[in-house]
C-alpha cells in the first residue's frame, strides 16, 4: 500500500532544506531551570527556547517479560527495517492490545504472508476493555467481522500477564504458544522525562497549558508526550498532527514577546482504520462508514501529510517560511539541479588539482608525502588541513575535522605531538559563539585525546558560512624504526591494501540533492568520526613500503601520488570492483549522482590511466572526493600472510584492491 519513503519523514533532509541544525543523539535529561539538554556520550546543549516533541513508547512495564521478548509498536523506530524479515520466519504471532494499531498491523501482516506460509497464524489479545473499546459499536462489529474473515483470532476481555520467549501467560491462566509477540498497548512516557525538572502528571506526561507551555514559559511541548491543559485527551496521532501550527504560533509569539493565543482541540475528529482489503472504516461522532472511498481518503491523507515534509515544493516552502520565519530561515525553491553542479562540503570543497598546478610553484605541487618533513628536524612532519562543515552538528564536525587532519600524520607513519586549531564560526552573538566553540572543541579534543594530544592553541574568526569551518596545523614525530631492519623498496607484484570504505562525497551529494535517503549517512559519519587512529596504533607492526591517506582528490589521484614516489618507476593495477564502498553508493551512481569535485578529479587522472576492459559505472567511485577516507598502502608480496594476520588480529577494516606493476607511474584498471 505504501513505499518506505511514503511512510517516513526524512528529518535530516527537512532540516537541511530549512537551514536548521540537525543533531542525532539520545536525550538523558533536561534541566529546564539551567536551560540545558543532557545528551548521551557528548557535551550538553544549552538553549533559550525549547520544544519537546518526542512522542511516546508502548507500555512494557506492567507486563512481565514484555520489555525483553516483545516488539514494541511505539516508538515507530523500534519497528526496525528488518521487522518483516523477522516476522517472515514465524508461524504464530500475537498482538498484545486491542487498539487500531493492532487491527491494522494484524490485517496487513496476514495479507502479506497468508499465501507464502500456510501455517501463519495471528492472535490479538485485547485486554480487559475489549477490541477498539473507544470506538462506536458498529466500528467494533465491522473490525471483528473483518478479522474473522481474515482468520485472525481475537481473544477479548483477557489480559496478558507475562511474556515468555515462546508463549504468553494470560489472566484466565491459559497459555498461548507464540513465536513472536508485538506490543501495541497504551503508551507511556520515556524514562528520561522523569529525571527532568518539568512538571508531569501522575502518568508522567508533561503538563502544558492551552498555549503548549510547561511550568517554564520558555519550554514548550506537544504531541503524545503531553497532557494538554488537563483535558485528558487520548493519545491519538490526530492531536499530534493538529498541534504543529498552533505550537509554532505560540513559540513565535513568545520569542517576539507577543500575547500568546490559546488553542482548543476539536475532539470530534475523523478516524479511519485501514482493513487491508481495499476498504477502510471511517468514524466520526457515532457514525461509522465502511467503503472503498474511506480507504482512498485515508491513503490520500497519509501520503499528503508525509509528502509535504519530504517534498518541499514552492507551496510548501510558503508554509514553512511562515512557521520558521522568526529564525530567519532562508529557503530556496527545490529545483532538480544535477548533483555534479552542487558545491559539496568537507574535503570535497577543496580547490581542484589543476588550479593548484597552474598557480603554485613546482616545488609545492610536486609529488610528496601527505605531511612535509620539517627542515633540520628529520623526525618531525607537519601538515595543515581545513574543511567546511559536512554535517551541521558542531560536536561531530569537530571530531571529523580533527580526524581529517590527523590522517596526514598517520599516513607518514608518525605520532601526533602538536595540534593548533583554526576556527571560523558563523556570525552570531557572543553566547551562541561560545556554545558553538564548546561543541567544536569538545569533539576535536575527544579525538586528539585518543592520539595522546590536545588543542594547544590556534586562531578564531567570524565568517559568513552558516556552519563552522575548522582547520588544524598538526605536527607528528616519526615512529621509531627497529635497528638493523632494512625496509625493501616497492617492487612488482607487491600488494596494495585499502582500509575502510569510500564514497562519502557521492553519499552526501545524493542526500543533499534529495536523490537518496539520509539514513545512508549514518555509516559514513561513523567512519569519519572514528578516523584512522586505531590503525596508527598498530602501523609499527606492519612492513609498509609506501602509504597515503585518501581524501579530496579521490582514490585514484592519491594512488598516483603514492606510486610516483617510487624511484623504481613502478605502476599499479587496481580492481574497482573490489574497492569497498558505503551502502547507498551503488544506488547513487545508478541515479547519476556525482560530487562537485568529481569532474576535476576525473580530468587530472586520465592522462596516465590505462583500461584493460570496458569502462563500468563503478569506476566513478575512483574519482569521488573523500572526507576522512581510509589509508592506501603497499606491503611486500612475500609478507602478505603475516601482514594480513596483523590487520585482522587488530580488527582493522581492510581490502586488497590491487598490486604493483612495471608500467612506469601508470595505473591499469582491471
Amino acid at each position: 500500500m505504501y513505499t518506505w519513503r511514503e511512510t517516513h519523514i526524512d528529518l535530516y533532509k527537512l532540516c537541511f532544506k530549512l537551514n536548521i541544525r540537525f543533531i542525532h543523539s539520545e536525550v538523558l535529561e533536561i534541566s529546564a531551570n539551567n536551560k540545558e539538554i543532557i545528551l548521551k556520550d557528548r557535551p550538553k546543549i544549552k538553549f533559550d527556547v525549547l520544544s519537546i516533541n518526542t512522542g511516546i513508547q508502548s507500555s512494557d512495564k506492567i507486563i512481565k517479560g514484555a520489555h525483553k521478548y516483545s516488539i514494541p509498536v511505539k516508538p515507530i523506530s523500534k519497528l526496525s527495517n528488518n521487522f518483516l524479515t523477522e516476522i517472515e520466519k514465524c508461524n504464530n504471532i500475537a498482538f498484545i492490545g486491542g487498539g487500531p494499531a493492532s487491527v491494522e498491523l494484524a490485517l496487513g501482516l496476514q495479507k502479506r504472508f497468508k499465501n507464502t506460509n500456510s501455517n501463519f497464524k495471528i492472535t490479538i489479545i485485547t485486554g480487559k476493555n475489549g477490541l477498539l473499546n473507544s470506538f462506536p459499536n458498529q466500528t467494533q462489529k465491522v473490525a471483528k467481522k473483518t478479522l474473522q474473515n481474515s482468520q485472525i483470532n481475537v481473544i477479548e476481555k483477557v489480559e496478558v500477564i507475562e511474556v515468555q520467549k515462546d508463549k504468553l501467560i494470560l489472566s484466565d491462566k491459559s497459555k498461548l504458544k507464540i513465536d513472536k509477540s508485538i506490543l501495541s498497548t497504551n503508551g507511556m512516557a520515556p524514562e528520561w522525562i522523569k529525571k527532568s525538572d518539568i512538571i508531569l502528571n501522575r502518568n508522567n506526561f508533561i503538563i502544558v497549558n492551552n498555549k503548549f507551555q510547561t511550568n517554564y514559559d520558555y519550554v514548550f511541548a506537544a504531541g503524545d508526550i503531553v497532557d494538554f491543559n488537563n483535558q485528558n485527551l487520548s493519545k491519538s496521532g490526530v492531536y499530534a498532527v493538529k498541534s504543529g501550527k498552533p505550537l509554532a504560533r505560540s513559540i513565535r509569539g513568545f520569542i517576539q514577546k507577543k500575547i500568546p493565543v490559546s488553542y482548543k482541540f476539536n475532539k470530534n475528529y475523523l478516524s479511519i482504520i485501514g482493513l487491508s482489503n481495499g476498504l477502510a472504516i471511517a468514524t466520526k461522532y457515532n457514525f461509522t462508514f465502511t467503503s472503498r472511498f474511506s480507504f482512498l481518503l485515508k491513503k490520500f491523507i497519509d501520503k499528503k501529510f508525509v509528502k509535504k515534509f519530504n517534498d518541499l515544493n514552492q507551496d510548501n516552502n510558503y508554509i514553512f517560511k511562515n512557521l520558521f520565519k522568526i529564525f530567519d530561515v532562508i529557503i530556496q525553491n527545490n529545483k532538480n539541479i544535477p548533483s555534479y553542479q552542487m558545491q559539496c562540503r568537507g574535503c570535497a570543497a577543496k580547490v581542484d588539482f589543476n588550479s593548484l598546478k597552474t598557480t603554485l610553484s613546482k616545488e609545492i605541487i610536486t609529488t610528496s608525502e601527505d605531511a612535509i618533513n620539517i627542515n633540520n628536524y628529520p623526525k618531525l612532519y607537519q601538515s595543515v588541513d581545513m574543511i567546511s562543515s559536512i554535517v551541521s552538528d558542531p560536536y561531530i564536525f569537530g571530531k571529523i575535522a580533527a580526524n581529517h587532519a590527523i590522517s596526514d600524520i598517520v599516513a607518514v607513519n608518525s605520532s601526533l605531538i602538536s595540534a593548533l586549531m583554526i576556527l571560523q564560526l558563523p556570525y552570531s552573538n557572543s553566547e551562541i559563539n561560545s556554545r558553538d566553540l564548546e561543541q567544536v572543541t569538545s569533539g576535536a579534543n575527544e579525538i586528539l585525546k585518543l592520539a595522546n594530544c590536545s588543542i594547544g592553541g590556534g586562531h578564531t574568526m567570524i565568517g559568513k558560512d552558516k556552519d563552522p569551518v575548522i582547520g588544524f596545523s598538526v605536527i607528528g614525530e616519526k615512529k621509531r624504526v627497529l635497528q638493523n631492519k632494512i625496509t625493501p623498496k616497492v617492487k612488482v607484484n607487491d600488494i596494495l591494501i585499502l582500509t575502510e570504505k569510500i564514497g562519502s562525497g557521492i553519499i552526501f551529494a545524493g542526500i543533499n540533492n534529495d536523490i537518496i535517503d539520509s539514513y545512508y549517512q549514518i555509516e559514513v559519519i561513523n567512519q569519519m568520526s572514528k578516523g584512522n587512529i586505531n590503525f596508527s596504533k598498530i602501523s609499527e607492526k606492519l612492513n609498509i613500503l609506501s602509504m597515503t591517506d585518501v581524501t579530496g582528490f579521490g582514490l585514484l589521484n592519491h594512488l598516483f601520488n603514492l606510486i610516483k614516489r617510487d624511484s623504481g618507476k613502478t605502476g599499479l593495477t587496481i580492481y574497482p570492483d573490489k574497492v569497498p564502498i558505503f551502502n547507498g553508493v551503488t544506488e547513487a551512481l545508478s541515479k547519476n549522482v556525482r560530487s562537485s569535485l568529481f569532474d576535476k578529479n576525473f580530468d587530472v587522472a586520465q592522462k596516465e590511466l590505462i583500461y584493460d576492459r570496458e569502462k563500468k559505472l563503478i569506476d566513478e567511485i575512483l574519482y569521488d572526493p573523500q572526507t576522512v577516507g581510509g589509508l592506501a598502502f603497499i606491503i611486500p608480496k612475500e609478507e602478505k600472510v603475516e601482514q594480513i594476520k596483523i590487520l585482522r588480529e587488530n580488527k582493522i577494516n581492510f581490502t586488497e584492491i590491487g598490486f604493483v606493476n612495471n608500467l612506469n607511474n601508470k595505473i591499469k584498471i582491471m
